[in-house]
């Protein structure tokens, strides 16, 4: 079998092995066999018989080293061969090859970067060796191949030759590899060569030749374990640098840009020689565009500017390639360094400078920036020129520059992601890639982007060992993404799109937009946009294309394209790409879907192979992704104007902004079943919901920190089911918020309430147990599988009695302790205005509604005394008590300490006649019996409600007639004042009116009732109210206002009823005019005669009980005050005429002497006097009060004389007066003309202190100092 093919043979000695194993093989196997090895025999006879002459170019550099080419192969299994451009390395080592003996047991490989350079070179070679393509001489690139059954040589893509590993792991086919154009250190080229070392130490007659422009062979050599190094001369002719740096040392911009810099060098060139065409590299489009409209402005003489980057059209790069007469000005991205060779070209310009593609492993995107050549890149765009004569490279850059550059590119495999070439080598069982013998070791952080890659699509289990649906994946020769994409397609019935959108992002995209039409392109590409998915634009781009080349001609076809600015060459290889998609999938019994499928359908495909490429857009309108990436919507996507709320993207893209190309609207319900396996899922806040009957939480879920869904509620139960049981005993069985037949669960209720409002009257915290004592109560007696309302109710149908019975609390059960209360201390009600009130108890601290709380009806708000809310309930009085003595001034507080003894002993003595002390507010009888407890002054003033905790101050829960809560709050006159007119309506609507009157001018009722009893369930109080003339009849609903009101009704009656008694006791009033004179600097004598009568008849009023109700009592009064009235205006008139009398004599003391002598002495005593007697005081100051004037005068004449005798000391006495009179008179004006008791014994106290120093021998009415003024200040300006 030595006369066969590698491959053969080894296939035929496994057979022959097999049939040697046996006992006694068949005669007809080992028949087949031979007949087998015959066949084998003769084709490898056939393959040495057809083996061509070889003939060598002798024009190029390599046949001058043919021979020792030749014995290094024949010496060497690996050899590598340095050679620049044009040397002929790569056409003419195959033949070489062939020279040395190889390809006589398997092919003569040799792989190329790039599909159209292993088609060209396959023609080329089969033309000089003199044999039709694909006989000798074969290529095979992706979905087309041409190798003959007898084929030697046969050139291939590298990724195609990778592809062959997964079905002949030996690569037993190949006899010889040559890896050309291994500088490029292409991804797939480093996956190669590691694959080959590991290879060569297994297979020691497969030899291995590695081609390289001169560019560190070294390191190939060093990797093949000090491989042979062959150097081979390029030809040309000698190339001039020029160096014309635009930039600094430091980098910064000078005086002009990159564009002027590139016209300048222009400029230069074209004044020297006025025929060499140039090629200037530039980083992008843009710049292109840029430069080719700046060049086109200086129009220079028989010279055209053309441009030549990856996206051209095609006829547009022809013209590149089919040098016309004109010089030509090419202006090429770096796709003219190596790929393409322009001709004719005697002059490069080289900003130095490309746009680089890098994947970035923490961003997850492919980032395209403007980076600085290398020096190797660089010398490759110098070697573009000196090819037909000598050449000038003009580089935009220092010479320094050039020299601290790299020396070389990053190879691809240092900036991309490795996910693909993880999986194969997965699929081809190769061990751990971080054993893998990489020409250079990619980072392990670029290993481990690939394996998360492969996680995020389930090609690879948490273990890192590849799942079936990886090696599924590994079969389609297509990106793994794409893969992951065309098998979801498989599962949802949607490959026939997916197979288009496939093919279409495996090839370049087919719309054109050249730079003079581009609104005319996208006008004519608006045909096929979709604006809620690009890639259903180019579904229907598809569409329309398939329909264009069933109906038209190639020639029409041509200009159907050409009309929509689509690539023709493109177009044909996406239906290529497309067809052999569907032959790929076909052979894996793959069948495609009749039916178009859904919007959703295809989109959950492409979601399937871009799980972490979604994002949602945030208010400002750009787009959040996975992992905290933010981008915006390409300007060009259908999805630009409007974005959705949730874009998916086919590629996310790092210019000068970070933009998301080929864009689709998606739901995020879709993400997460899409993506399940990738989400983060997170649950808080367990808790019991009464309407679903089960413990819930609210669920996160989160794909690489993009939250899509924020807060969704779940069945916690599934989740967590021990926490979900603790939950629910704690919120839905030990607080009762569970609606359930289990009748155990309203027992407890109840007893539960009962538990809460001992606990509220008392004020006591830590009466109840704690809810985990409570949870311990039912964690035994639950099964634990219970934790819904349906499964409790299915338990405790089925349960015995005695375990019903033992799911009940008992008052021992949910209380520490119980503590007694004293019987009434807490009543459940309180009469109010002859109605029994509720009053409800929660001890809630905090709460608005703590405390106590008052169930108040709107009709009987008005009639509530404010004094009775202030007493509280007995259980909270002492409390009150202690807190408002706690709140004295300290000056005053200190006499009471301890507080509570105090307070105790003052709820003792009340205990007895809390009824009738509950008449009068709470700060009078405290204050009255805290002075008879010490002996130490004090008045109801110096108590401070306002700032008692609120549970002190009963709260008033106002409802209307329908229970609607009206008002709430603890200030009773407030909310009387607020809500008085709705009272009143309410209270009329209840209430019997039928009594009232109007306009009434004479007691002419036989009786008026005190209480017109209950109407309504309320008590009704008529009175009589003073209209001003008249008076009314009407009801009041509160008992104190009828009652002051009625008093004012009869006193207006009994004016009414007396009036010609006033007027008599008017005339015969005896005002002498001696009296009237003296009385002038006060007022008219008619003044004094008016207050004289208006004070003696209030006087009589005020002598008698006005409450009267019969007719008969009225007149009986009304005779009584008739008589009562002259004689008090008598006796006031002499009190009056003795004032008046120390009036006069005090007058001319005032007068101070010449010189303004004590002027201020003076000043006060004319204010202390204006103070006392002004016009209407005889009205206003009552008799007890007045009886002290005449001293209060005396006092100040004397004052007066002493005041010329002594004005020092006068002022010394002056001096302790006038703090409390100037504080009285702040009090005053900040507390305006209300009834102040505190306020006026204050002031008369200062007036009984001037007598003290000033007048000592007129004796006080009371006992005054200082301390005791002091004191009292003190507490008033404190309240």
């Amino acid at each position: 079998m030595r006369e066969t093919l590698l491959v053969d043979r080894l296939r035929l000695k496994r057979e022959l092995d097999r049939l040697a194993a046996q006992a006694e093989p068949k005669p007809q196997a080992l028949s087949a066999l031979s007949q087998r090895i015959a066949q084998a025999r003769t084709k490898y006879a056939q393959r040495m018989k057809n083996r061509p002459l070889i003939q060598l170019d002798d024009s190029l550099p390599i046949t001058a080293k043919a021979d020792l080419i030749v014995e290094l192969i024949r010496k060497h299994q690996v050899l590598v061969i340095a050679g620049e451009t044009g040397s002929g390395k790569t056409t003419q080592l195959p033949k070489l090859c062939l020279a040395a003996g190889r390809g006589k047991d398997g092919l003569i490989g040799c792989t190329q970067p790039r599909r159209i350079a292993a088609r060209s070179v396959a023609r080329r070679v089969a033309d000089e060796l003199g044999t039709p393509l694909g006989t000798t001489v074969g290529f095979q690139v992706r979905f087309n191949e041409q190798v003959g059954e007898n084929a030697l040589i046969k050139f291939m893509t590298d990724g195609i030759l990778l592809a062959e590993t997964q079905g002949d792991a030996w690569l037993n086919a190949y006899d010889t590899l040559i890896i050309d154009e291994a500088h490029e250190r292409s991804l797939n080229i480093d996956f190669l060569l590691g694959y080959l070392k590991r290879l060569l130490a297994k297979r020691r007659d497969l030899k291995l030749i590695v081609t390289s422009a001169t560019i560190d062979t070294s390191r190939f050599a060093e990797f093949f374990d000090g491989a042979p190094v062959l150097d081979i001369e390029g030809r040309g002719y000698p190339v001039e640098v020029r160096y014309r740096p635009w930039e600094d040392a430091a980098g910064e911009r000078v005086e002009r840009s990159q564009l002027d810099a590139i016209v300048a060098a222009v400029d230069e060139i074209t004044q020297s020689d006025g025929l060499g065409d140039i090629l200037i590299f530039l980083a992008g489009e843009r710049e292109i565009r840029e430069t080719h409209l700046a060049l086109e402005k200086r129009k220079y003489r028989e010279t055209e500017v053309l441009p030549l980057y990856a996206r051209l059209s095609g006829n547009d790069q022809d013209r590149v390639f089919k040098p016309g007469p004109k010089r030509r000005v090419v202006l090429a991205t770096n796709v003219a360094e190596t790929s393409l060779t322009v001709p004719r070209i005697r002059y490069v310009i080289d900003p130095g400078t490309a746009r680089v593609k890098r994947y970035s492993q923490r961003n997850q995107i492919e980032r395209l920036h403007i980076e600085p050549i290398s020096q190797a890149a660089a010398d490759q765009r110098k070697g573009r020129c000196g090819r037909i004569a000598a050449g000038v490279c003009v580089r935009l850059y220092g010479e320094d520059d050039f020299s601290q550059r790299a020396r070389y590119t990053d190879p691809e495999i240092m900036r991309t992601s490795l996910a693909g070439v993880i999986l194969r080598m997965l699929s081809l069982r190769l061990g751990e890639v971080e054993q893998f013998p990489f020409v250079e070791a990619p980072p392990e952080r670029a290993i481990a982007d690939g394996y998360r890659k492969l996680g995020e699509i389930g090609a690879i289990d948490t273990q890192r060992k590849i799942t079936e649906l990886g090696k599924t994946i590994a079969k389609l020769p297509v990106d793994v993404a794409l893969g992951r994409m065309l098998l979801e397609a498989r599962d949802k019935n949607a490959l026939r799109e997916l197979h288009v959108l496939a093919a279409f992002l495996s090839t370049q995209d087919p719309r054109e937009r050249p730079s003079e039409a581009r609104a005319l392109a996208d006008a004519a590409h608006a045909e096929f946009v979709d604006k809620q998915s690009d890639f259903v634009g180019v579904l229907q781009l598809w569409n329309a294309y398939q329909t264009a080349h069933e109906d038209l001609t190639q020639s029409r076809l041509r200009d159907w394209c050409q009309a929509r600015f689509l690539s023709y060459l493109r177009m044909r290889e996406w239906r290529e790409l497309h067809r052999q998609l569907m032959l790929i999938t076909q052979e894996l019994s793959w069948s495609q879907n009749s039916e178009a499928a859904s919007f959703e359908a295809v989109h959950r495909c492409l979601l399937s192979g871009w799980p972490t490429q979604v994002a949602r857009r945030d208010e400002r309108g750009a787009y959040e992704g996975a992992r905290q990436r933010k981008y915006q919507i390409f300007p060009g996507s259908a999805l630009a104007k409007h974005g959705p709320a949730w874009l998916l993207t086919g590629q996310i893209l790092d210019t000068q902004r970070v933009y998301a190309l080929n864009n689709a609207r998606v739901e995020p319900l879709w993400i997460e079943q899409q993506c399940a396996h990738l989400l983060k899922r997170s649950w808080r806040d367990p808790h019991w919901s009464r309407k679903q009957g089960a413990v819930m939480a609210f669920e996160q879920v989160t794909l690489f920190g993009l939250t899509l869904v924020e807060r969704r509620a779940v069945r916690y139960a599934k989740q967590n089911a021990h926490e979900a049981r603790e939950v629910f005993i704690r919120e839905a069985l030990v607080s009762g918020e569970i609606d359930c037949r289990a009748d155990f669960l309203r027992s407890n209720t109840r007893v539960l309430h009962e538990a809460h409002e001992l606990e509220a009257k008392q004020r006591r915290q830590g009466m109840l147990r704690s809810d985990d004592e409570l949870c311990v109560f039912f964690d035994p007696k639950l099964p634990a599988d219970i934790c819904t309302a349906a499964a409790l109710d299915a338990w405790y149908k089925q349960a015995s009695p005695a375990v019903q019975a033992s799911m009940r609390w008992s008052l021992d059960d949910v209380l520490v302790a119980t503590a007694g209360i004293g019987a009434g201390a807490f009543p459940a009600a309180l009469e109010l205005a002859g109605t029994s009130l509720k009053l409800e108890y929660r001890f809630v601290p905090g709460d608005a509604a703590d405390g106590v709380t008052l169930h108040l009806p709107l009709a009987l708000l008005n009639a509530v005394d404010a004094i009775r809310i202030e007493w509280l309930v007995p259980g909270l009085l002492a409390e009150k008590v202690t807190e408002l003595i706690r709140g004295l001034p300290k000056a005053i507080r200190r006499n009471f300490v301890p507080a509570p003894d105090f307070a105790r002993a003052f709820c003792e003595a009340q205990s007895g006649a809390m009824a009738a002390s509950a008449l009068r507010p709470l700060t009078q009888v405290l204050a009255a019996f805290l002075q008879r407890a010490t002996g130490v002054a004090i008045t109801p003033d110096s108590f401070d409600e306002t700032a008692l905790d609120a549970h002190l101050r009963m709260n008033l829960r106002v409802f209307d007639e329908h229970g609607k809560t009206v008002a709430q709050g603890r200030d009773l006159p407030e909310l009387q004042r607020e809500f008085a007119a709705a009272a009143r309506a309410a209270f009329s609507r209840r209430t019997d009116t039928a009594i009232t009157r109007e306009h009434v001018s004479e007691f002419d009722m036989d009786e008026i009732p005190v209480t017109l009893g209950e109407a309504g369930g309320l008590q009704a109080f008529p009175a009589l109210v003073d209209l001003g003339e008249t008076v009314a009849l009407r009801v009041f609903e509160s008992f104190s206002e009828a009652a002051m009101q009625h008093r004012l009704g009869v006193q207006r009656l009994l004016r009414r009823g007396l009036a010609d008694r006033i007027k008599q006791a008017r005339r015969q009033l005896p005002l002498s005019p001696a009296l009237g004179l003296k009385y002038a600097a006060l007022g008219s004598i008619e003044h004094l005669r008016e207050d004289l009568i208006e004070a003696a008849f209030l006087s009589c009023c005020a002598e008698v009980d006005l409450n009267v109700r019969t007719r008969v009592v009225f007149e009986h009064l009304q005779h009584d005050v008739g008589r009562a009235i002259f004689p008090t205006a008598v006796a006031r008139l002499k009190l009056g005429e003795a004032v008046i009398a120390a009036y006069i004599e005090l007058l001319p003391w005032l007068e101070p002497p010449l010189l303004g002598f004590a002027r201020a002495n003076y000043d006060d005593l004319r204010e202390q006097l204006a103070e006392l007697l002004h016009s209407g005081f005889l009205r206003e100051v009552e008799n007890a009060r007045l009886a002290h004037y005449p001293r209060y005068l005396r006092a100040m004449r004397l004052r007066a004389e002493r005041l010329r005798q002594d004005p020092v000391r006068d002022q010394a006495r002056m001096i302790n007066v006038q703090p409390y009179w100037r504080a009285y008179l702040a009090l005053r004006a900040e507390r305006g003309s209300s009834a102040d008791a505190g306020l006026d014994e204050l002031r008369w106290l200062i007036e009984e202190l001037r007598v003290s120093l000033f007048a000592q021998e007129l004796k006080t009415a009371e006992a005054v100092s200082g301390k005791r003024l002091s004191r009292l200040l003190e507490i008033l300006q404190q309240q």
